[in-house]
C-alpha cells in the first residue's frame, strides 16, 4: 500500500471510528435508561450484559455506519481541506480522484460487510435480544416452543397441518396431517401420521393413515393404515415440499433473509396483490440499505471539501440536513412502492439513486 493510501486511510479511519463509538455509546446509554432497572432485578452477569449489546447493536449498524462515514467523511475532508493537503497532493502529480479512492473503497467494505451481517447473523441477533428482554434479562431455554403449522402449496394443492412443528429442526413433525386436492377444490386423500421425518430428501411417516374421497369430497370408507408388515415407517419420495419451506412460513417476514424472502414469493404466487407489492418492496429494500454508506461518502466528499474553508459546524449542519433528506426521501419510496403507485423496486432504491447521481455530479465537478 503506498504512503498516500495509508495518510488518507488514517485521515478517515480516526474520525471514523470516533464517530462509531460515540454513536454507539449514545445508543447503548438510550437503551440503559429503559432497562436498567430490569438488569440491576434480574442482576444479570457482565458477559450476558456485554453479549446483549453486542447482539443489541448488530441491526443498528445499518443506520450508524452510514451517519459515521458521513460525519468521518465530511471532517477528513474539511481537515485536508483547511490544510491545503489536497492542494499540495494535486500539485505533485496526483488526480484528485486518485487521492480519493481510500475513501470509497473503505465505504465500499462498509457496504458489503453490512450486506452480509444483515444476510447472516442481523436477523438472529434481533431475535435474540428480543427474547432476552420479553425474558426479564435471563437466558432463555435452548428448546423453541413447538408451533401450529399450516402450509398449502398452490403447485401440487396440498395442505400441510402440523399441530407440533419446531422452527430448529424443520424436518421433524409431529401429529400431520396432508391433504391432497383436486384442480375443483375437492380432496382426493388425507394422509395422518403420528411423526414424519425428512431424510435424504425424502419424507418417511411414522404410523401413517389415509382416508379416501370421491369427486363429490365425501369419504369412501375408513381410515386406512398405508405402513408396511414389517414396520410402521413409510416412504412418501412424491412429497416434494421441503423443511425449509416450513421453516420460513412460520418466521416473522423481517426476520428471513433475502434469499428466504424471494424463495417465499416463489413459492406463494397468489398473494394478494397488495400483500405482494409490500413484500417485493421489502426486498429490495433489504437490498439497498447497505448501499447507503456508499451514497453518503459520495455524497460526502464533494460537500467535505467544499466546506474546508468554512466553520466545521458548517459539515455538521449539511451532514444533518442530508440525513433528513435522505431518510425523508426513503419514505416517500416506501409510500409509493408499498401503494403500487411506483414499482415496489423504484420505491426502495429511489433514495439511493436520487443521491448517488447528485454525488457523482458534485464529485466530477472537484477541482
Amino acid at each position: 500500500m503506498k504512503i498516500i493510501d495509508r495518510y488518507m486511510l488514517r485521515s478517515l479511519l480516526l474520525p471514523l471510528s470516533y464517530c462509531l463509538i460515540a454513536f454507539s455509546m449514545l445508543f447503548i446509554v438510550l437503551d440503559l435508561f429503559e432497562h436498567l432497572s430490569k438488569l440491576l432485578d434480574a442482576k444479570a452477569p457482565v458477559r450476558l450484559i456485554a453479549t446483549y449489546y453486542l447482539a443489541l447493536l448488530l441491526p443498528t449498524l445499518e443506520y450508524l455506519a452510514p451517519a459515521s462515514l458521513m460525519l468521518g467523511t465530511l471532517y477528513a475532508l474539511w481537515q485536508l481541506t483547511r490544510n491545503n493537503e489536497l492542494i499540495a497532493m494535486q500539485a505533485s502529480g496526483l488526480s484528485l480522484h486518485r487521492i480519493l479512492t481510500p475513501f470509497l473503497s473503505v465505504a465500499l467494505v462498509f457496504a458489503l460487510s453490512l450486506a452480509v451481517v444483515k444476510e447472516t447473523i442481523g436477523a438472529r441477533a434481533f431475535v435474540w435480544t428480543t427474547s432476552i428482554r420479553e425474558n426479564r434479562f435471563h437466558l432463555p431455554s435452548d428448546d423453541n416452543e413447538d408451533k401450529n403449522l399450516a402450509y398449502y402449496d398452490s403447485g401440487t394443492r396440498r395442505l400441510w397441518l402440523v399441530e407440533h412443528f419446531n422452527e430448529l429442526s424443520p424436518g421433524v413433525l409431529r401429529d400431520v396431517k396432508i391433504t391432497q386436492e383436486r384442480a375443483d377444490g375437492t380432496r382426493v386423500h388425507d394422509l395422518l401420521a403420528s411423526r414424519a421425518e425428512h431424510l435424504d430428501g425424502t419424507w418417511w411417516f411414522h404410523n401413517l393413515r389415509a382416508q379416501q374421497y370421491d369427486e363429490q369430497d365425501n369419504p369412501v370408507g375408513a381410515v386406512a393404515p398405508m405402513a408396511t408388515r414389517a414396520t410402521d415407517i413409510r416412504e412418501l419420495p412424491e412429497l416434494t415440499e421441503s423443511p425449509a419451506s416450513f421453516a420460513i412460513e412460520v418466521r416473522n417476514w423481517m426476520f428471513l433473509s433475502t434469499w428466504d424472502m424471494i424463495r417465499y414469493m416463489r413459492e406463494h404466487p397468489d398473494l394478494a396483490e397488495e400483500t405482494a407489492l409490500r413484500k417485493r418492496y421489502d426486498i429490495h429494500s433489504r437490498l439497498a440499505a447497505p448501499w447507503a454508506c456508499l451514497v453518503v461518502t459520495l455524497f460526502g466528499i464533494p460537500a467535505g471539501a467544499k466546506t474546508g474553508r468554512q466553520s466545521p459546524l458548517t459539515g455538521i449542519f449539511l451532514a444533518v440536513a442530508f440525513f433528513l433528506a435522505y431518510y425523508l426521501l426513503i419514505q416517500v419510496g416506501l409510500m409509493l412502492g408499498k401503494r403500487g403507485t411506483v414499482a415496489p423496486w423504484f420505491g426502495a432504491w429511489l433514495s439511493n439513486f436520487v443521491f448517488l447521481f447528485s454525488g457523482i455530479a458534485m464529485l466530477m465537478r472537484m477541482r
